[in-house]
């Protein structure tokens, strides 16, 4: 609509940007904010991202039913603790990997609420939209451009519902839907989940690839 003046109703290339943010919620802010818990990682996690030019709030963009990587990779590293890194530096770890069951299943979660909370922002729900479209006399009353506003407001939606579909079923066919999942426990090598094809590191492999070299153990 941005680029071409309509909306398509099935493209594929249609998105929505979500955005992720860091809560520095270093000593300094939690004491300085009543009812703000300290994250032991919060100055590290900012530093970091600074590390590697990342800022503190992005913008990542979600199609009808997927996501970027990057966006997967930057929140495992928001959703660190202690129990992950153990006194590990946050760049000993792979975030191109799943790091651990538990922080996966905070990431994926982190996604469902923010996606969750980008539906909430709508004025009205996409039944609303696909009631006005529908309504063939009011609709030809709006203008041009108020019909294509509406076409697109009602596919982004229907992207972000898409989304939330795709992120559930993941969160259970990894098995991510119970209590008690496991941290990294200082291990740098990443987790395998349920399904999943890509082997875990070996600590060989591990130590290879923080050298710079190449890693083929075939």
């Amino acid at each position: 609509l941005l680029l071409y003046g309509f909306a398509l109703e099935r493209n594929p290339y249609n998105s929505v940007d979500v955005t992720v943010s860091i809560a520095p919620r270093t000593a300094a802010v939690a004491a300085a904010n009543e009812g703000i818990e300290e994250d032991p990682l919060a100055q590290q996690k900012v530093d970091f991202l600074a590390a590697v030019g990342r800022d503190q709030t992005v913008d990542f963009p979600c199609y009808a039913d997927r996501y970027p990587v990057e966006m997967l990779e930057y929140l495992r590293l928001m959703m660190m603790t202690e129990e992950d890194t153990r006194g590990k530096e946050l760049a000993d770890f792979d975030f191109s990997r799943t790091i651990s069951a538990a922080n996966e299943a905070a990431v994926l979660q982190s996604v469902v609420e923010a996606v969750n909370y980008q539906l909430d922002l709508y004025p009205n729900s996409e039944e609303d939209d696909a009631n006005i479209i529908k309504d063939k006399g009011l609709f030809r009353l709006l203008t041009y451009n108020q019909r294509m506003a509406v076409r697109h407001r009602r596919n982004e939606k229907r992207l972000l519902k898409r989304t939330l579909a795709a992120l559930e079923k993941q969160i259970r066919n990894k098995g991510l839907d119970v209590d008690g999942l496991k941290r990294a426990e200082g291990s740098t090598l990443g987790d395998v989940l349920k399904g999943e094809t890509r082997k875990q590191k070996t600590a060989l492999e591990d130590r290879l690839e923080k050298m710079g070299l190449p890693v083929d153990l075939k």
